[in-house]
């Protein structure tokens, strides 16, 4: 799910699957009223590729202006196989490096595009607060037209992530300080933002919704126990613990500290923005008696 902040300008970056010719958004209410059609910028970014290296190359800047940024996708195209994406990590001049392994081999002579669309939604589009807002982007690719769905919230204050890359590798840096010293930035990139989306996910199935949680920094426990579980993909387990009771334990722990933390978080149910008495949560007592 997509935060727009009330009353700013909110820029959108959205990769398809597939390499677009051209693309329109329109930023729809929940009713189903279009409120904006914002000017979608494809990344005109190309070059060609003059020489490869270990996870970098070099490309050709003789013509065309701009430069790749750092942490965006482009398309890797050749004549000799399926077009991909890789993630770039680092510029330094007219070299290149990406991260992981790509889905294909990049080889001289192939072309580097941008592959991200950018819009930009007005402040005057998100003047009031509200949910189930829809961003519907329709790309038109080389042999066919798709039409994607995003959702999103228009929100006085953004869901704060309960991991992030530094967290992740800093962690795993303690119990497996060889594996943290091999991995690249956007290893760990990829693991805070799909454990915080555990997290997002457990809050919206109870009911609730992030960006309207008050002390967010509660949920940094659970964010923790979310990254072992992402870490077990990877075969990261703890001395002492086999994979499917170490991953048992971590959802049984995870479901307890997310139940402490919901229920000490104030929820702005009304989205009025103030406290109200019937929004305070907290741990209730209950009287038990021996019979």
């Amino acid at each position: 799910m997509r935060y727009l902040q009330k009353n700013f300008n909110n820029v959108l970056r959205f990769t398809p699957e597939a390499r677009p010719l051209s693309a329109t958004l329109d930023f729809v209410a929940s009713s189903g009223a279009i409120i904006s059609s914002p000017i979608v910028t494809l990344d005109s970014f190309s070059r060609t590729i003059l020489s490869v290296a270990n996870f970098s190359f070099i490309y050709d800047d003789s013509a065309g202006t701009g430069a790749p940024v750092a942490g965006r996708q482009y398309w890797i195209l050749s004549e000799t196989e399926p077009e991909f994406l890789i993630t770039v990590s680092k510029v330094n001049g007219t070299t290149v490096s990406y991260e992981n392994k790509p889905a294909g081999t990049i080889a001289a002579d192939a072309v580097m595009m941008g592959a991200d669309l950018t819009a930009t939604i007005l402040a005057a589009s998100v003047a009031n607060v509200g949910l189930n807002y829809q961003f519907r982007w329709t790309v038109t690719l080389d042999v066919d037209v798709r039409v994607y769905l995003e959702t999103g919230a228009v929100c006085r204050t953004v869901f704060l992530p309960p991991m992030t890359a530094i967290r992740a590798a800093a962690h795993v840096a303690i119990a497996f300080p060889k594996v943290a010293a091999s991995r690249p930035a956007q290893y760990w990139i990829d693991m805070a933002t799909r454990a915080s989306r555990r997290i997002e996910s457990l809050i919206i199935s109870s009911g609730k919704l992030p960006h309207l949680c008050g002390e967010q920094s509660l949920l940094e426990e659970p964010g923790f126990i979310s990254l072992q579980i992402e870490l077990l993909r990877d075969g990261l387990i703890p001395a002492g613990f086999d994979g499917p009771t170490f991953k048992q334990s971590c959802e049984s722990d995870l479901k307890r500290e997310m139940e402490i933390a919901l229920s000490s978080i104030w929820h702005d149910d009304s989205q009025s923005g103030t406290v109200e008495p019937s929004e305070i949560r907290g741990p209730k007592s209950i009287r038990l008696r021996r019979v």
